[in-house]
């Protein structure tokens, strides 16, 4: 996947491994011809390139839990 611009800069300042993102992306395909061996014997071929270009990516993950309260009188406040 290709991000540039400042989807990337976004990317490379705060994602970390193990994060979930929504990214939306678009297919883009690039082709090309080049040319193998030499003089009479050289062979043209067509060559395509497909490229997963970002638009935008969003961060999916949430802020910690905090720890539950434990209710006054409940069986676990008093241990």
């Amino acid at each position: 996947m290709v991000a540039s611009n400042r989807v990337g800069e976004f990317v490379a300042a705060s994602l970390h491994q193990g994060d979930h993102i929504l990214v939306e992306e678009t297919l883009v395909s690039t082709g090309y011809e080049c040319e193998y061996g030499k003089a009479q014997k050289a062979t043209t071929v067509k060559h395509t390139v497909c490229q997963i270009c970002a638009d935008s990516i969003r961060k999916l993950n949430r802020a910690e839990k905090e720890p539950e309260a434990i209710a006054p009188g409940s069986d676990e406040a008093t241990e």
